[in-house]
């Protein structure tokens, strides 16, 4: 048990998804909506501390892969379902170039530290058996939405998004073990941030017929 407690992968999320709670509470009391940019700020600098990641293990981690073009595919699979949302969320949404800009820098930045956090970090430190360790890394993957982005988002906060959370955890999870690769598991997490129109649905500019 001490052991387990210690244990930084552990331990590790759940602090994270704490600061970020903090952060997101004092910022959306201060400028409403707004406070998805300082939290994803603390957000991606925290994983940056705990990952320190550099150039060639980079590198390594999006080599491509010889595995079988199964588990490559498999990551695309969420990115089906928002592109639905995506094709209805462009009907009614105002695109400007405050927005686009903030969408361009979430796109590029998010999915890669996040990949590199919630399965490249996490997963082969973690002290429980591959299925667990993959439970466990969906399940605080998909809290940090609730109690981070949730705080300030209407949709992000909704029951709606509990399953595709936990399936897009679960299944980028289970395509980085197979493939050790990180490459098609940020592509497809980066289409899922585009065509989930991140940054107009943190500020509630538009919330999906669905919610």
């Amino acid at each position: 048990m001490h052991k387990l407690i210690n244990n930084p992968a552990v331990l590790a999320p759940p602090a994270i998804i704490l600061l970020g709670f903090l952060v997101a509470q004092t910022a959306n009391a201060l400028i409403g909506a707004w406070a998805f940019i300082p939290l994803a700020l603390v957000y991606w600098l925290s994983i940056i501390c705990v990952v320190k990641p550099d150039r060639e293990g980079f590198s390594e981690l999006v080599k491509k892969s010889q595995s079988s073009s199964v588990w490559h595919f498999l990551p695309y699979f969420p990115a089906l379902f928002t592109l639905v949302a995506f094709i209805w969320g462009l009907r009614v949404i105002t695109i400007t170039p405050l927005l686009t800009a903030l969408s361009v820098v979430f796109i590029l930045i998010n999915p890669v530290l996040e990949e590199l956090f919630w399965r490249a970090w996490l997963l082969p430190q973690l002290p429980w058996g591959e299925a667990v360790n993959v439970a466990y890394s969906s399940l605080m993957f998909t809290l940090s939405h609730y109690l981070m982005w949730g705080v300030f988002s209407i949709t992000i906060r909704s029951s709606m998004m509990f399953m595709p959370l936990v399936i897009m955890g679960t299944l980028w999870s289970i395509a980085f073990l197979k493939t050790g690769s990180l490459r098609h598991c940020i592509m497809a997490h980066a289409l899922v941030d585009t065509f989930n129109l991140s940054v107009w649905v943190f500020l509630n500019l538009y919330i999906p017929p669905v919610v």
